[in-house]
């Protein structure tokens, strides 16, 4: 009878056992799925392509990124500033998407020297998928003038005033180093620009096919207009601060150089 009790009462038991196994189970997955989840829910995709036209196909295809740390980018650009004229198109993936330039960038710094840069940078999928074009130049006079120059290599910046165009409406005076590969070189620039270069602060780079920018230094304040008296544009006219800086900048680039 005592037999028949025990069997009885150990079938009465609850059998927690196999549902506590499977908890425990689920649990231990817990964190690699979630890990997997995540890791899925982070990738960036961004297309890719280089060239000379604004269809830039050669090397067409996509790219995948960390949607947390970066983006997608696209660049179109137009420079000349050493006689040869750079024209390029391409789009990548960024690994970091809050570094760097995000507008589009414009500024002349002398006859026929100038750099135009049309930037985006953008962190959804595919998001660089649009046809992108080079900011356009103008040369309609907007009544407006600046000094200009460029120099490298601690040559002097011989400035002279020049009639800006277009909706350059800004005076610009930036130094800094200019990378052509590996190769640094110190230089100053001055010249008549739109207004989105005042984004440039110490630090900031500006990176295209040819060139890298790096800024140490850098200014724009609103350009004068032309005296309507019919007389020649004289430098002296424009403030001197628009000067001072630039020359301590230049020689603290040297100092550092």
């Amino acid at each position: 009878m005592s037999a028949v009790r025990s069997f009885v009462q150990l079938q009465a038991q609850p059998r927690a056992a196999p549902s506590t196994r499977m908890v425990s189970f689920i649990l231990c997955l817990l964190p690699a799925l979630l890990a997997t989840t995540n890791a899925q829910a982070t990738i960036l995709t961004c297309n890719t392509c280089f060239g000379l036209t604004e269809t830039c196909n050669f090397g067409s295809g996509t790219c995948q990124d960390n949607k947390t740390t970066g983006g997608c980018l696209s660049v179109a650009e137009d420079i000349k500033l050493d006689g040869t004229q750079h024209t390029y198109f391409y789009k990548q993936c960024l690994s970091s998407y809050k570094s760097n330039i995000k507008v589009p960038i414009s500024f002349t710094v002398g006859n026929d020297k100038y750099v135009r840069i049309n930037t985006t940078q953008c962190n959804t999928d595919n998001c660089n998928a649009a046809v992108l074009g080079v900011p356009k130049g103008s040369t309609t006079e907007n009544g407006l003038q600046c000094p200009t120059c460029f120099a490298l290599n601690f040559a002097v910046c011989n400035s002279s005033v020049t009639p800006c165009t277009g909706d350059e409406t800004y005076c610009i005076d930036f130094v800094g180093f200019l990378y052509k590969g590996s190769s640094p070189s110190p230089f100053q620039a001055k010249g008549c620009t739109t207004a989105s270069p005042q984004v440039i602060k110490p630090g900031i780079n500006l990176t295209s096919t040819p060139y890298i920018f790096s800024f140490f230094w850098g200014q724009s304040v609103l350009a004068e207009k032309i005296p309507t008296s019919g007389a020649s544009p004289a430098l002296g006219k424009f403030s001197f601060t628009l000067y001072l800086p630039g020359l301590t900048g230049l020689l603290l680039v040297k100092l550092l150089a």
